[in-house]
């Protein structure tokens, strides 16, 4: 609602007065703003379909009670370009459960994405308020967002592959530009904002799937070597809010509350030890308003445990993590006998162990620290190898394949 002037008795007095009630009065849109699902995702090899199921009953339920007019999905919706049937079911059911809350749907395509994918059937769906932007080989079309007399626009640039994307148009006086992230984002976002103009007066959001420098990143994430997928936050000028994703950790950029990233629903990684959540968004006819973060109550908390092996089942204070996904990291000198099923047995969730010790093994040579492998089986020297090497048990497959190989290798010694 805006300020006019009109003829009232009490002249200036009443028309400041009548500018106060419309401000007080002025609605916002509720928007909220949330990123890489990575459906189908696994933790170390256990299925988080459960978890992100009750993920989105979870944000449907918020989505209800906080009167929420639209949500923004930056991207890596799926985990992999070619997800699983139950991934792809799972999103089915997740859009359809939102749409059901109240609100509507903007996603976009992230770089786990297949976009083609992902865009497909994508007409269809805008009929029932789901808007996907997943064309990557094009320059944006700004959407115009209405709801109940309030309107946004919304340039939705989906990851951009440099070699996929439009080639950089020329810098000035013709000069040629590389194909980089940063030139091939800088100009959708450009040509994204000169499109605006042709709407008129409205705010406006940009949703982009990218890293942006000065970040921090968790180990979950995709990242190109030399640093070549950054890029710069001036490229997002002129936008009431941006919208981001790709980073697993929630943030703001250089302290901007109206350009961030909400980071990951779940943890998918055990550096990914932060509170999740996800952002509240609030825009009127004059911009940015406000971002208020909403903590996400489910999802299994990370832990990484360093200790020895005796002090992790025994001590007490370690009770306060059975119900985590656990790290175990042992300061054990000596290699310890079937280490994962131990720890099963006081933390059900352990995913990973590992020794923080590089004198186990014998892994350096003789010592004071070595083990004498002579007295031992050859099957349990290599299920400690397999542990030693990649911090986890080895699998039930794996386990048959050792006892085939030493059979066969027995076969031949024995001819």
């Amino acid at each position: 609602m805006s300020c006019h002037k009109i003829r009232v008795p009490f002249g200036t007095i009443a028309i400041h007065v009548m500018c106060q009630m419309s401000r007080v009065e002025r609605m916002s849109m509720k928007i909220i703003h949330t990123s890489d699902w990575h459906i189908g995702r696994e933790f170390e090899s256990e299925s988080l379909a459960e978890t992100q199921t009750q993920f989105v009953a979870w944000l449907a339920g918020e989505i209800q009670s906080r009167q929420v007019d639209l949500v923004i999905v930056a991207g890596d919706v799926w985990d992999r370009a070619v997800p699983r049937g139950e991934a792809v079911t799972l999103l089915d059911d997740a859009l359809n459960e939102l749409r059901t809350a109240g609100a509507q749907i903007v996603m976009i395509s992230g770089n786990h994405d297949s976009a083609p994918r992902l865009n497909w059937g994508a007409s269809r769906q805008r009929e029932s308020g789901v808007f996907i932007f997943a064309e990557d080989e094009d320059f944006p079309t700004p959407f115009v967002f209405e709801r109940s007399g309030e309107r946004v626009a919304i340039v939705a640039v989906p990851f951009l592959d440099p070699q996929r994307a439009p080639q950089p148009l020329d810098g000035e006086e013709g000069t040629p530009r590389l194909r980089t992230h940063q030139n091939v984002l800088e100009d959708a976002l450009a040509m994204g904002r000169g499109r605006l103009l042709e709407l008129g007066e409205m705010p406006s959001i940009a949703v982009a799937h990218t890293y942006v420098q000065g970040s921090s990143i968790s180990d979950s994430e995709r990242h190109t070597v030399g640093g070549s997928d950054v890029v710069d936050a001036a490229i997002f000028k002129g936008f009431d809010y941006v919208a981001l994703g790709h980073l697993h950790r929630p943030q703001e950029i250089e302290g901007n509350p109206a350009i961030a990233y909400s980071g990951s629903p779940i943890p998918y990684s055990f550096s990914e030890d932060h509170q999740k959540s996800l952002r509240l968004v609030e825009i009127d006819e004059t911009g940015f308003v406000a971002a208020t973060t909403i903590p996400i109550p489910v999802g299994r908390p990370v832990k990484v445990l360093t200790d020895s092996m005796s002090n992790l089942l025994k001590r007490p204070e370690y009770g306060a993590f059975v119900g985590h996904w656990i790290s175990a990291k042992l300061t054990d000198e000596l290699a310890q006998v079937e280490p994962m099923r131990r720890l099963r047995d006081r933390f059900p969730h352990v995913a990973s162990v590992s020794y923080d010790s590089t004198r186990r093994s014998g892994a350096v040579g003789p010592g004071d620290g070595s083990v004498d492998i002579t007295t031992r089986h050859p099957s349990e020297v290599i299920r400690d190898f397999v542990v030693d090497l990649q911090g986890r048990a080895v699998t039930p497959a794996e386990d048959e394949l050792i006892i085939q190989g030493l059979a066969l290798v027995a076969e031949r010694t024995d001819a």
